[in-house]
């Protein structure tokens, strides 16, 4: 690596890590689009970089890709089921039972924040499965709009008192499972958690017709949103297409 690189390759770790910060604390300093585009720069620099590794905590709560669509849908084969949900301006959550009773909470980062989920009315105390099991999904403040959504259920997280009545989990992934995701949402709304509305197409113009709906502000306007998610429902197609360092290739993002 050369110096100018070196040089370049901490810049921008710095930059992320701020970043990162400020988001974490409900302070975000640079839009999403923006902090994309510095992961993105990183990793080409240096995809081994220790800022873009898993965290400590669980399972690796990764994000999401914002490629075109056009370039994202080439890939994929025709009349494939793809699922469309609504893409939360919240906290990345995962949710852990073990014997049916809610055992741990974590952030993206890794952060332990169980007790803090044990205040959110509609996270599951217990559920009727007895084995480890963990659900990922979006904590959220549900009277806000985005990006104050996430915001507030940052801040709620930080505080040693906090008000979590402000805030709503939705759950739309059940980690290390074999199932398909429509048969995942619903398993999750038979647990008890929330689950938003979806659709299912099989191609290109279906998705772009929803993408623009939601851009009308004709589609989950009663959510806070700051976009939405196409996700390839069959699993098997999901561990072939597989994930880069940074998120699955099996679903993409799709905002403003």
């Amino acid at each position: 690596m050369t110096n100018s690189n070196l040089a370049l390759e901490v810049e921008l770790s710095a930059k992320i890590v701020r970043a990162t910060t400020a988001y974490n604390i409900g302070k975000p300093c640079i839009s999403n689009k923006a902090f994309d585009a510095l992961v993105n720069k990183l990793h080409s620099i240096n995809p081994n970089n220790k800022i873009l590794k898993t965290p400590f905590g669980g399972n690796k709560l990764s994000s999401l890709d914002n490629a075109r669509l056009e370039e994202w849908y080439r890939g994929i084969r025709k009349n494939t089921d793809v699922v469309i949900e609504p893409k939360i301006d919240g906290v990345a959550l995962a949710v852990q039972y073990q014997y049916g009773e809610l055992q741990l909470a974590y952030t993206r980062s890794g952060r332990d924040v169980t007790r803090y989920a044990y205040e959110v009315l509609n996270i599951p105390k217990t559920i009727k499965e007895k084995k480890k099991i963990t659900f990922r999904g979006e904590l959220y403040a549900f009277d806000e709009p985005a990006p104050k959504s996430q915001r507030v259920a940052a801040a709620q997280l930080r505080r040693k008192k906090p008000n979590c009545e402000l805030l709503s989990f939705v759950a739309f992934q059940i980690l290390d499972t074999s199932l398909d995701h429509v048969d995942q949402l619903q398993d999750l709304y038979c647990f008890g958690f929330q689950v938003n509305n979806y659709f299912v197409v099989n191609n290109f113009w279906d998705i772009k017709d929803l993408h623009n709906q939601w851009l009308s502000g004709h589609l989950w306007n009663n959510l806070p949103t700051d976009g939405i998610v196409a996700k390839i429902n069959d699993k098997h197609i999901q561990e072939t297409l597989g994930q880069s360092e940074k998120c699955p290739q099996w679903a993409l993002a799709l905002k403003s």
